[in-house]
C-alpha cells in the first residue's frame, strides 16, 4: 500500500469512529471501498426470518453489474434460508468469491449475520477494512442486545409487579379495617406497622411499574398544589421505626410554602431519598433535611447523611438503572438499583435537576430542584 493509501486508511479509521449508527457505518464502509472499485455492498440477514435486514449498496454511476450483485445476494439469501450450518454457509461464501468478486462474511456477536461484497477491489484492502470495522459492528450488536435485554427485564418486572399488587391491596385493606375495629391498644401499633409496611412495599411495586412505563413513553405528570413540608413530615413518620432501630438523629429545616407538582411522584421522590439515607446510614448516625427557594426561584430539597457514602469509581453510575454501588467494600446493605433511577426520571419530568456529593465512609448529600414557575 503506498503513502496515499496509508493516508486514506487513516482517514477511514478516523471517520469510522465518528459514525453513531449501524446503517451509517455500513454505508461509509461501502463508499470507501467503492472509490476504486465497480461496486461494494453489505447484506445483513435477519436470523429469524432469513430475509434481508439491512442492504447497503454503493455503485459507480451507470454501473451495468447491478444484476450481478442482485444475483449474488439471492444466492446468499437462498443458502441462509435452507437451514445450513454456519460452517457450510462460510464454505459457500468462499466458493462464490473469486476473480474480481470478493465476498467476505460479516459477524455479529460471534454469529454469521451477512456478507460484505466488493467487485473490482484489492482483496487485502477489503479484508483490512472489514477487520478495522469489526469491533465497531460488534459494539452495535452489543448495544442492540443490551437494549433488548433491558426491554425484556422491564416487561418481566412489570408483569410480576402487577401480580403483587392484588394481594398487597388486600393486606392494606384488611389492616385498615382492623385499625378501625381494634380496641386493644397493645395491638394497635402492630396493626399500624402492617399497614405502613404494606403501603411501603406497594409503593416500591408502583415504582417498578412507573419505570417500565417511562421506558416506552414520557412520564405523565398530574400537577396539583401541596405543601412539601407536610409530605416530608409524613414520610419521616412512615419511616419512624427504621429510624429508631438505628437510633438516627433527624434534624430538619423545612420552608413553609406550597408548590405545584405531581403529588404522587413527589412522595416517591422524597421517600426514596429519605429511606436511602436511613438504609445506608450508620448506627447512631445523623440525617439533616433542608428545603428552600434558591436564586433561580426553584424549590430545593437537600438531605445529608453520615452513612456509607459512595466511592469515586461508583459515582458515575449512581443514577443508572439497576446499579448497585460499593459492592466490594460495603456488603451489609444493598439497594435494588431502582430508587435513584426513578428519582432522576421524576425530577427530569418536572424539568428539574438532581445531583449529589459523597465521600466513601463519610456520608452523602443528595439534592434536587423543581422549578416554581408552575407554582
Amino acid at each position: 500500500m503506498n503513502i496515499l493509501k496509508e493516508k486514506d486508511l487513516y482517514d477511514f479509521l478516523k471517520n469510522l469512529n465518528m459514525k453513531t449508527g449501524l446503517k451509517e457505518t455500513l454505508a461509509y464502509m461501502t463508499d470507501f471501498l467503492q472509490a476504486d472499485a465497480e461496486a461494494a455492498w453489505v447484506l445483513l440477514i435477519n436470523p429469524k426470518t432469513n430475509r434481508p435486514l439491512i442492504k447497503v449498496n454503493s455503485f459507480e454511476r451507470n454501473f451495468a453489474g447491478k444484476a450481478r450483485v442482485s444475483q449474488l445476494n439471492k444466492l446468499v439469501l437462498d443458502y441462509f434460508g435452507n437451514g445450513f450450518e454456519q460452517d457450510d454457509i462460510l464454505e459457500f461464501i468462499s466458493s462464490i468469491s473469486g476473480g474480481d468478486t470478493i465476498i467476505e462474511p460479516v459477524f455479529f456477536a460471534g454469529n454469521l449475520q451477512g456478507i460484505l461484497g466488493v467487485i473490482g477491489q484489492n482483496r487485502d484492502l477489503v479484508k483490512l477494512v472489514l477487520e478495522c470495522a469489526s469491533q465497531k459492528l460488534e459494539n452495535f450488536s452489543l448495544k442492540e442486545e443490551n437494549e433488548r435485554t433491558f426491554k425484556e427485564r422491564m416487561e418481566f418486572l412489570a408483569s410480576i409487579s402487577h401480580e403483587f399488587k392484588t394481594p398487597l391491596n388486600s393486606i392494606i385493606g384488611f389492616s385498615d379495617i382492623m385499625q378501625v375495629k381494634n380496641s386493644d391498644p397493645a395491638l394497635a401499633k402492630y396493626i399500624k406497622n402492617i399497614s405502613n409496611s404494606s403501603k411501603f412495599l406497594l409503593g416500591l411495586i408502583l415504582d417498578v411499574l412507573d419505570l417500565s412505563r417511562s421506558q416506552t413513553k414520557e412520564m405523565e405528570l398530574q400537577y396539583e398544589r401541596f405543601s412539601p413540608k407536610s409530605i416530608i413530615m409524613e414520610t419521616l413518620e412512615t419511616l419512624e421505626n427504621s429510624i429508631k432501630e438505628k437510633n438516627i438523629e433527624v434534624r430538619y429545616t423545612l420552608m413553609e410554602m406550597h408548590i405545584n407538582a405531581d403529588l404522587r411522584r413527589f412522595r416517591q421522590l422524597v421517600l426514596n431519598l429519605i429511606s436511602n439515607a436511613v438504609k445506608f446510614n450508620k448506627i447512631n448516625g445523623k440525617i439533616t433535611i433542608v428545603t428552600y427557594i434558591n436564586e433561580k426561584r426553584e424549590f430545593v430539597f437537600e438531605i445529608k447523611d453520615t452513612g456509607d457514602g459512595i466511592s469515586k469509581k461508583d459515582s458515575g453510575k449512581i443514577f443508572k438503572f439497576f446499579s448497585q454501588v460499593n459492592q466490594d467494600q460495603l456488603k451489609r446493605q444493598q439497594g435494588s438499583g431502582v430508587g435513584l433511577f426513578l428519582c432522576k426520571t421524576i425530577v427530569d419530568a418536572h424539568k428539574g435537576k438532581i445531583d449529589f456529593k459523597s465521600r466513601l465512609n463519610y456520608g452523602s448529600t443528595f439534592w434536587f430542584t423543581i422549578p416554581t414557575s408552575n407554582s
